[in-house]
């Protein structure tokens, strides 16, 4: 009887020196929206505070360059 008690202590001590497979639950990311890259319309330049001085400084330009293209055409005629 002793030795059948050992063989079962020493099985019982294999299986847990043996690493049990385990099951673990890993949830599936949630889906994510897909960035959208372009509005669907352009920035407004008078409702955005951020885009506003890069738009004056644009509008200075074309007018400086409207500006020298008429004192050309003054010249040449």
């Amino acid at each position: 009887m002793q030795n059948l008690m050992r063989r079962l202590l020493a099985r019982l001590g294999r299986r847990r020196t043996r690493p049990t497979p385990t099951v673990s639950y890993r949830p599936q990311p949630t889906p994510r929206r897909p960035l959208r890259r372009h509005p669907e319309s352009p920035l407004d330049g008078e409702a955005t505070l951020l885009v506003r001085p890069y738009l004056l400084a644009h509008e200075r330009q074309e007018a400086r360059r409207d500006g020298a293209f008429l004192r050309a055409l003054a010249v040449a005629s």
